[in-house]
């Protein structure tokens, strides 16, 4: 296949992937270049690797995966994941863990703005900072924070637990 802006479109590299996974247990993509949707939806127990920076909603519907990111990813890392593991080595803007009922998500970097909105269940642990809002309609699951916290934690918050390692304005 050829693409003369040599980046591939999110359908494209999920279908090719959703290809390979039928016979082989891991895929790698390099060269991601900020493509939303990639990873949604992909076979349980398998493993992906990607290289490069991810768009919105990487790893979303994620029922059962392996998957690591070599880079930062946009908004909405694992939205409405039931299972498997998301492990993103960098930074992800708003949004990670929305509606997460399962599984664990792990960035090894910070979180912009709001992170684990409505989050139902599952581990979300974010090595550095929080640069807004925690925890926010948050139902269930465990949230880990290793750094600071800038915005509010817990608002309209009913279950899970929330720890937090750093500092935190307490309101």
């Amino acid at each position: 296949m050829t693409d003369s802006d040599n980046s591939w479109s999110p359908s494209i590299i999920n279908k090719q992937l959703r290809k390979r996974l039928e016979n082989h247990e891991s895929a790698k993509v390099t060269n991601l270049d900020s493509q939303p949707c990639i990873a949604v939806n992909m076979h349980s127990g398998k493993n992906l690797t990607f290289d490069g920076d991810a768009g919105d909603n990487f790893g979303g519907m994620n029922n059962g995966s392996n998957i690591v990111l070599n880079g930062d990813a946009g908004r909405f890392v694992g939205n409405g994941m039931n299972n498997g593991e998301i492990i993103i080595n960098g930074n992800c803007k708003e949004g990670v863990g929305h509606c997460q009922s399962g599984g664990t998500i792990v960035i090894q970097g910070s979180a912009e703005n709001e992170a684990a909105p409505s989050m139902k269940g599952g581990d979300l642990i974010i090595s550095g900072n929080v640069n807004g809002d925690l925890g926010t309609c948050m139902s269930g699951g465990n949230l880990i924070v290793c750094g600071d916290v800038l915005g509010n934690i817990g608002k309209i918050m009913t279950g899970g637990k929330i720890f937090i390692s750093g500092k935190f304005d307490d309101y």
